[in-house]
């Protein structure tokens, strides 16, 4: 009879461990960024991936996957298995942009994937070579009104949120640049030092130092209130254009992520963002750390993959294919 219980015990125990197998997670945690090395959001998954393993107790592995203006990394995501174990740093291009500019896309953001939380947010700036004679946005408006068709600015791409947010505002100020499409924001930004283009919309932490150097000069912010990190840079809305496009980092899930994995994730991921290390080097590359639930992100996520697609279609903006 003893001999029996025991056995009972023992199918017990292994019935449940088949059932519900091991705690979340038991394994590292790949996270896919559809960039290169070295770049503004390389540098924000390598941050939270740290924050993450320490709230997880397992490695999480940036894995670059760039390309296609994020089409490989995202359409990878599409395709792993929905276990937890594959995530994507999601960005404005992502998750927002991409279906709205492809006339042909093997994944759909509001469809395949679920929102884990938000990393962070970061601004826009509009940057010029240091020798345009223009000390604000009115005044560069005014430059380009007066040689309509004549002035350029350069994008790392198109269907980039670099290009998107330039066209923006050439919607909101009624002016007509030239987009010059460059591989990359780091020659994008060298052509603005070398005066070879008048403008471009690149990331504040990447403006400040070029304009530290004296390479560029940055005219103006696209936040609704100045950033913490810079207070006397001018926001848009402040010189009188209502130009607010904030870029961010969102980390999203296959859509078949069982809830209570997700749960785990973003609960990890939010401890991860209110640690003091976690936030001062997010800051410190230009991120502003926005801890929340996954019902926020979702929320985000559809407002911005409207917001984006909107000014893309206004544009004009399409892509045959990736490349």
């Amino acid at each position: 009879m003893k001999i029996f219980k025991y056995s009972l015990a023992a199918l017990v125990i292994t019935v449940a461990s088949i059932s519900y197998g091991a705690p979340f997670p038991d394994k590292p945690v790949r996270l896919i960024v559809p960039f290169t090395a070295g770049g503004n959001v390389d540098n924000s998954a390598r941050t939270i991936g740290q924050g993450l393993t320490e709230q997880l107790g397992q490695g999480v592995i940036v894995e670059n996957k760039p390309g296609a203006n994020t089409l490989i990394g995202a359409e990878f995501l599409a395709r792993a298995n929905p276990d937890g174990y594959t995530l994507l740093l999601g960005t404005p291009e992502s998750l927002a942009i991409n279906p709205h500019v492809y006339k042909k896309i093997n994944y759909d953001p509001l469809k395949d994937f679920t929102p884990v939380g938000l990393v962070g947010n970061f601004p826009f700036a509009l940057v010029v070579n240091p020798k345009l004679p223009a000390k604000n946005i009115k005044e560069f408006v005014a430059l380009a009104k007066s040689a309509p068709g004549k002035m350029n600015y350069s994008s790392w791409g198109v269907g980039s949120t670099s290009q998107i947010t330039f066209e923006k505002f050439n919607q909101v100020a009624g002016i007509d640049l030239v987009h010059i499409p460059f591989q990359g924001a780091a020659p994008a930004i060298t052509a603005i030092a070398a005066d070879e283009v008048q403008a471009m919309m690149v990331p504040l932490s990447v403006a400040l130092p070029q304009a530290a150097g004296g390479k560029v000069k940055i005219l103006g912010i696209t936040t609704s209130q100045r950033f913490a990190s810079a207070p006397d840079i001018q926001t848009f809305q402040e010189q009188g254009y209502s130009v607010v496009m904030s870029g961010w980092h969102l980390i999203v899930a296959p859509k078949k992520t069982s809830p209570a994995v997700l749960q785990k994730l973003n609960q990890s991921l939010n401890k991860a963002l209110e640690t003091q290390t976690t936030k001062d080097a997010l800051i410190k590359i230009g991120i502003e750390p926005s801890p929340g639930s996954m019902a926020q992100a979702t929320k985000l996520m559809h407002t911005e993959y409207e917001r984006w697609g909107k000014t893309a279609k206004d544009a004009g903006i399409t892509i045959e294919k990736a490349e």
